[in-house]
């Protein structure tokens, strides 16, 4: 059965070359080299039929561009990434790049999501964990929330970097800084689903459809514990939300979760069993992973049928995170006649 993979990242010469100009490169990570024909020689390697897309972080928040420059760039990845869907049809889809999220002037992403959806056909949109400060949650962003819940879009939620003078988990931040990939992208993801949940946009905008990056960073392990707490101590009641820990946990549950970097045992045992059923999709994080740690990632999955962690077959956990999960999603890269 091939793989449709919903974490897969791209980087155009123009951005590549805008990205190492801004000098935002975190400490310890390397842009990697991406082409169409390295793509999808990747692709025909593992077993994929389809990869959706993205620009990884830090998008087009570069710190040399001026929000002018940042709205232009986006537009030349958004129609670069539509060229090579319509190039591939059957091979690439992709999620467009919004223009920075900003209090000031919100219109401008979501005038380039109008475009990437009606004109482009984009697949969904990207939004980070985080801007300025503020995570999706924050009212600053409704207008985008409700032109996406009108339209009952795909969102991609990936991790954004933190900031250069965030405390360092290595003896210095110059020689011995963890990639933020490691440690900071799952809490970073974690807490914006959180603020998600508890700002109540999930119920506000019920039409949107929200993949998160990475299992869903820690959200799986922590939902409990935090809808709990939340309840127990009436932080939400002094605001008139009245919701109790169990309805908290149900909204928790409306995300969709992606397994980049997360298709280890034990995370994607208790992810299968947190998230609800065709909730789960598959993610390479391709080109920012090792190849062996795919090829890895894709036999613990395929191994799930012989531990009894899910039935193989159009409705098992198996074929739900393969493809099944992401048909749903999105329809057109439905395989007719199964």
């Amino acid at each position: 059965m091939g793989y449709i993979d919903v974490h897969h990242h791209f980087l155009t010469e123009d951005y590549a070359a805008a990205w190492k100009a801004s000098g935002d490169i975190p400490p310890g990570l390397t842009p990697p080299q991406w082409s169409i024909d390295l793509d999808l020689a990747f692709l025909d390697r593992h077993n994929i039929d389809t990869a959706i897309l993205s620009l990884s972080a830090p998008g087009v928040g570069l710190s040399h561009l001026t929000p002018e420059q940042a709205v232009v760039l986006a537009r030349q990845i958004n129609e670069q990434a539509a060229a090579i869907r319509d190039a591939h049809p059957s091979r690439f889809g992709f999620f467009a790049t919004l223009p920075i999220l900003n209090s000031d002037d919100i219109s401008l992403a979501v005038e380039e999501a109008r475009y990437a959806l009606d004109t482009l056909h984009a697949d969904g949109v990207t939004l980070f964990t985080s801007y300025h400060g503020r995570y999706l949650g924050h009212a600053d962003f409704t207008p985008l929330w409700e032109e996406l819940n009108r339209r009952a879009a795909v969102v991609f939620v990936h991790p954004a970097s933190l900031s250069p003078d965030s405390p360092s988990l290595g003896p210095t931040a110059s020689t011995n800084r963890r990639p933020p990939p490691i440690i900071d992208f799952p809490h970073e993801t974690t807490r914006t689903a959180i603020h998600l949940i508890t700002s109540n946009a999930l119920r506000r905008f019920p039409h949107v459809k929200i993949i998160l990056s990475h299992g869903g960073g820690t959200l799986p392990y922590v939902a409990t514990r935090v809808a709990h707490l939340t309840a127990d101590t009436g932080i939400l009641a002094r605001n008139g939300d009245t919701r109790t820990a169990q309805e908290l946990l149900e909204d928790a549950k409306k995300f969709y979760f992606d397994v980049a970097l997360s298709g280890f045992e034990e995370p994607l045992g208790l992810l299968t069993r947190f998230a609800k059923e065709e909730h789960v999709l598959w993610g390479s994080d391709f080109p920012f992973v090792r190849e062996a740690t795919v090829g890895g990632q894709m036999q613990v999955l395929e191994g799930f049928v012989g531990k009894g962690e899910g039935k193989d077959g159009k409705g098992g956990v198996v074929g739900g995170i393969q493809r099944h999960a992401a048909e749903r999603l999105f329809p057109r890269l439905a395989r007719r006649g199964e």
